[in-house]
């Protein structure tokens, strides 16, 4: 089911400006969400670095150590792998690797949702900004006409109605403008649910290089 802004939680139709708070809404809580996650996964897979490389930390054992050397383990990881790896079990260094490997590919694709967010953000912005101008012309226009109403009698009065018509379809271009921002968030929503198999470690890759397109499309 997609993601619905047209009714309100009544469902009642809400105004184009109550559509594009919602939509901006969501999108700056997903970049907050996103940005959350970069930070909790970076710890993660600095902390299953750690864990693997212990005992070539002094004081490995210890809490307060380990998160020092949590700190500085994931940009570290290839000089302390060179260093330490040959001293362990094969095994293990591999498991260290596919789980470094898969927790990155995890950050890279909430790096792409960041970006997907921001950009969305930054439309929907431009997007109320249109109809600021568009509801600032439509009260100018309303007090023009309550003289053209005047002259009704003297003229069939076809420039007021030219201009109301102009207002219309600028209001409408507005609408459909929303609408099509609208399919991003639904779209998103598809790609979620497409790649929700976290456990296999090419999803993410593959996610990441559909919400890329989504980026560039826009």
């Amino acid at each position: 089911m997609g993601w619905n802004i047209f009714k309100s939680s009544k469902d009642k139709e809400i105004t184009l400006e109550e559509r594009i708070n919602l939509a901006l809404q969501k999108a700056k809580e997903d970049k907050r969400k996103a940005g959350k996650e970069i930070g909790d996964i970076k710890v993660w897979a600095a902390e299953a670095i750690v864990d693997v490389y212990s005992a070539f930390f002094p004081n490995g054992h210890l809490t307060y150590y380990r998160k020092q050397y949590a700190e500085t383990a994931l940009p570290k990881y290839e000089e302390i792998k060179q260093k330490y790896a040959s001293q362990i079990d094969p095994e293990m260094v591999e498991k260290c690797d596919h789980l470094v490997s898969g927790y990155l590919n995890q950050i890279q694709l909430r790096e792409s949702k960041l970006k997907l967010f921001e950009k969305i953000e930054a439309e929907y912005m431009k997007t109320k900004e249109k109809l600021k101008m568009a509801e600032a012309q439509g009260k100018k226009t309303d007090r023009i006409q309550e003289h053209e109403e005047r002259l009704k009698t003297l003229d069939d009065d076809v420039e007021g109605l030219s201009t109301a018509m102009t207002q219309t379809y600028k209001l409408d271009d507005i609408k459909q403008e929303i609408a099509l921002k609208e399919e991003y968030f639904n779209q998103l929503e598809k790609l979620n649910n497409q790649f929700a198999d976290e456990t296999d470690h090419t999803n993410s890759l593959a996610y990441k290089e559909e919400i890329d397109k989504m980026i560039n499309e826009m």
